[in-house]
């Protein structure tokens, strides 16, 4: 400011200036707060440094008049400055909004401020005093909050497509100044997309094209968007017409966002925003569009989602009311009737229960007991499974009590918060059965006792399973979501109609042989005994593949040479596919060797040619190929269930049916399958792809209709040393003599802790026994002999691992034979198993289980 030539300046020479001039810059250039002082006719210009970044690009312009250096909002504020000049009256102005041309170009800005009177020398009124302060980046802010707050507000109550882009035509139209138009798409495919929804564009304008395709002139950045890119900007100078929204002048830019719905592989659609012409496309800017884009999306998946769920729920209710079993739903700790069946009502016989509760629409049973169940059953959430129950009806008001005698089942109904919010019971009217059955009541009640703790068991894994669902759920959108709980749905009822098949075979062949020996006839026994074994040894069966679909199956993981293991399977495979098929195997030269379970592989090599088979009914080819692969970073990043690196590749190929895109998707789902009735469990494919992943593989599938299939198997490579499978013990000879040495059988089930210990005992063994971790700890700290831990895996508190481990400490050479069902602990027995342990799976044949002590006794310590 001193070295400014003042003196060719109107205001003369500084040591001329008026005092109150003086004191009034004084004032401006100590303060940190932004000011400018006006003087004279011309209102000459003054500032300090805070004043400096609203000037921007002008600056310097000391000693400009006003008019001149803020030429372009000279006649939103001259009214002011007269104001204070003529009547020496202050003025104040709050976010005013003023376009200002700093950064050489017009700028939307907002100040607040003051014009206040500076008098001169005379007295009279020779200048003015601004005190200013920018609030554009709070005004802009607020602005934009209050639309994604008025966005996220009206979303909310949506539930449909239609809903939601209702809510964001409403929402966007008062956004016009931030977004002066809108065009919002839907993809069809990669390629083409539709338009849904458009805020301020007219009907019939150039940019409201109802759908996208490889001929439109204008794509919006279609392409890029669909290939992955997170916005693209498209150059409006060319177009005429452009729609204004809030401002006298066009928009130059528009933005291009997906709507990008969160755990979805590719964006559902994109969002074409006009960029305000006033201000510059910056970071906060774009976040500001992608989060608009990202709330539309969410609703969107979410609408689809719950109309999906609507059109299923609807289907279901269709079945449930069809149903022959009796099926109700009652809410609240009253049990209020919400949902009958037709079933239902033809057992109790009466009409208008919805809306009561069990005991105003029931009374005849208030004294029966059934009430005190549901009670139990709401308060604990714990099922409870009837079984022959006797329950007095009174089925026409007015007369006598019909009993009858039902099965059913009370299962808790949990809300998203885990609270119990109703029970579902479903049953059937046995009360002929019942009658007829009286005569085998002792047999059937024992055999109806272990069917009910197989029922809970059941329960209990189903309770586990939707509670691992819910924890899976919350890193899920919820497309993702509804296709997990339809697999769950699959699962559960899959694993209810197989059971209960079994079940149905192991105790129809009890009750024939019961009866058969109450009547004396002791022929064909051994074929009843025949079908219980085979029902059971299928149930086992069953409970191998749930685990090897949900990873927790016990491998034995070995050195494997896939191409030895698969030519050795050539006649098998041969004899399976029958005649019609022609089978080619084109094996890999210099195929490396990987590391998996070899009987899991060859289970899964022949589940795949079965499957293969079956989808070329009238003959075909079917080439099973082995080679070396590499997955690389860019593959796994897509598929983000698989490391990268090598890995060695098992193909089968077959020329048979295809599969649809919808078929493909649904392919490893447990028990989805396209086979007929009794054709097929719907296991085979889920069992390869959980094996897969549980030997940290890959699986992967090709299809095309009328062209086939080709499913790849990648297994790791394994660089160390070859594991070779032991011989294992001759499991049809191996019964001889304990001798008298000493077992301890650690198990917490008293049913399969008294077999063994029989079987045991009856082979010559000394046996102890204990139920749980902590008791067999005390026997084995002790100076007690033992020669062998029989354990199971799955102990409570202890499990069988850690009571291995601490008796080891006091006994290095102990032996150790666990015994699994689950095996969530030894899912590898790699690393879980140490010199000395072995591993047997439940069920287990008893010789199979002698053999094992015998072979493991006889090895040298």
């Amino acid at each position: 400011m001193r070295a400014h030539d003042w003196a060719a300046t109107p205001l003369g020479s500084p040591e001329h200036w008026p005092l109150s001039l003086k004191v009034a810059l004084r004032i401006l250039l100590t303060s940190k707060f932004e000011m400018w002082v006006g003087w004279g006719p011309d209102v000459v210009f003054f500032y300090n440094d805070a004043y400096r970044p609203t000037l921007g690009i002008k600056h310097p312009a000391l000693g400009q008049p006003t008019r001149v250096l803020w030429a372009e909002i000279w006649d939103d504020v001259k009214g002011r400055i007269q104001t204070v000049y003529d009547r020496g009256e202050s003025t104040w102005d709050r976010a005013l909004l003023l376009l200002l041309e700093r950064a050489g170009f017009p700028e939307e800005t907002y100040h607040t401020f003051s014009y206040s009177p500076l008098m001169g020398d005379t007295g009279k009124v020779e200048g003015l005093f601004c005190a200013v302060s920018e609030d554009t980046d709070r005004v802009i802010s607020e602005r934009r909050l209050a639309t994604l707050r008025d966005l996220a507000a009206m979303l909310a109550s949506t539930d449909s497509s239609e809903s939601v882009w209702e809510a964001v035509a409403a929402s966007l139209g008062h956004a016009s100044q931030d977004l002066p138009f809108a065009m919002l798409y839907t993809f069809d495919d990669a390629a083409s997309a539709r338009l849904t929804c458009k805020v301020a564009v007219p009907d019939g304008h150039a940019f409201s094209a109802a759908a996208i395709n490889a001929d439109s002139p204008m794509r919006w950045g279609l392409d890029e968007v669909a290939a992955g890119r997170d916005s693209v900007l498209t150059d409006l100078a060319a177009f005429a017409d452009v729609p204004i929204g809030a401002w006298k002048k066009a928009p130059m830019q528009a933005l291009t966002v997906p709507l990008a719905a969160q755990g979805s592989s590719r964006p559902l659609g994109f969002m074409v925003a006009g960029i305000n012409p006033y201000r510059p496309l910056g970071t906060d800017y774009l976040s500001f569009v992608q989060l608009i884009a990202g709330q539309i999306a969410a609703s969107l998946a979410n609408a689809q989602a719950f109309e999906s769920r609507t059109a299923e729920r609807d289907r279901l209710r269709g079945l449930f009311h069809q149903a022959p079993g009796f099926m109700c739903v009652m809410s609240g700790p009253e049990h209020r009737f919400e949902l009958l069946n037709e079933s239902y009502m033809q057992l109790v016989g009466h009409r208008g229960l919805v809306g009561k509760t069990v005991a105003e629409a029931l009374p005849e049973i208030r004294e029966q007991g059934f009430i005190d169940l549901l009670d139990k059953v709401y308060r604990t959430g714990v099922p409870f499974v009837g079984r022959g129950l006797k329950v007095m009806l009174q089925r026409t008001p007015g007369d006598a009590l019909d009993e009858r005698h039902l099965n059913f089942v009370y299962q808790p109904i949990v809300g998203d918060d885990g609270a119990v919010t109703g029970i579902f019971a479903e049953g059937a009217d046995v009360t002929e059965q019942f009658r007829a059955e009286q005569e085998l009541k002792t047999l059937n009640d024992t055999l109806e006792t272990r069917i009910d703790e197989r029922t809970r068991e059941l329960g209990d894994a189903l309770e586990r399973l939707r509670a691992e669902s819910k924890q899976r759920e919350s890193a899920q959108d919820a497309l993702r979501q509804a296709q997990k709980m339809e697999a769950v749905g699959q699962l559960t009822g899959g694993i209810a109609h197989d059971f209960n098949n079994l079940l149905q075979g192991i105790t129809g062949s009890l009750d024939l042989l019961k009866l058969r020996l109450q009547l004396g006839k002791l022929d064909n026994i051994d074929k009843l005994i025949g079908g219980a074994m085979n029902s059971a040894q299928r149930a086992a069966g069953l409970t191998h593949r749930l685990l090897a679909f949900s990873r927790r199956q016990p491998l034995d993981p070995r050195s494997v040479k896939a191409n030895h293991l698969v030519s050795s399977m050539d006649d098998l495979l041969r004899r399976t596919l029958g005649e019609k098929i022609q089978m080619e195997m084109v094996l890999g030269g210099g195929l490396w060797v990987t590391l998996c379970d070899p009987n899991q592989l060859e289970a899964a090599i022949l589940n795949l040619c079965i499957n293969a088979r079956d989808a070329m009914p009238h003959g075909g080819r079917l080439t099973i190929e082995t080679s070396n692969a590499h997955l690389d970073h860019d593959y796994v990043a897509q598929v983000q269930e698989v490391q990268a690196g090598q890995y060695v590749c098992i193909s089968v190929t077959d020329t048979g049916e295809g599969m649809s895109a919808g078929v493909l998707a649904k392919a490893v789902d447990p028990f989805f399958t396209t086979k007929p009735i009794g054709q097929g469990t719907g296991l085979g494919l889920s069992m390869v792809y959980g094996f897969s992943r549980q030997s940290q593989g890959h699986l992967r599938l090709y299809s095309e209709e009328g062209r086939g299939t080709t499913v790849k198997l990648f297994l790791p490579r394994h660089h160390g040393a070859e594991l070779q499978a032991d011989d294992g013990p001759d499991e049809s000879t191996a019964h001889g003599d304990g001798d008298g040495r000493i077992v301890l059988v650690v198990e917490d089930e008293p049913v399969v802790r008294a077999l063994v210990v029989d079987v045991l005992g009856s082979l010559g063994y000394s046996v102890l026994e204990a139920g749980d971790g902590a008791v067999a700890l005390k026997l084995l700290q002790s100076r007690q002999k033992v020669d062998l831990l029989l354990t199971d895996v799955g102990l409570p508190k202890m499990n069988g691992r850690q009571l291995a481990d601490a008796a080891r400490l006091d006994r290095p050479g102990l032996k150790v034979l666990f015994m699994t069902g689950y095996a969530e602990n030894a899912a590898m027995a790699n690393g879980f198993l140490e010199p000395g342990m072995e591993m047997i799976t439940k069920p287990f044949p008893i010789d199979k289980l002698a053999a094992r002590i015998e072979q493991m006794l006889e090895k040298p310590a």
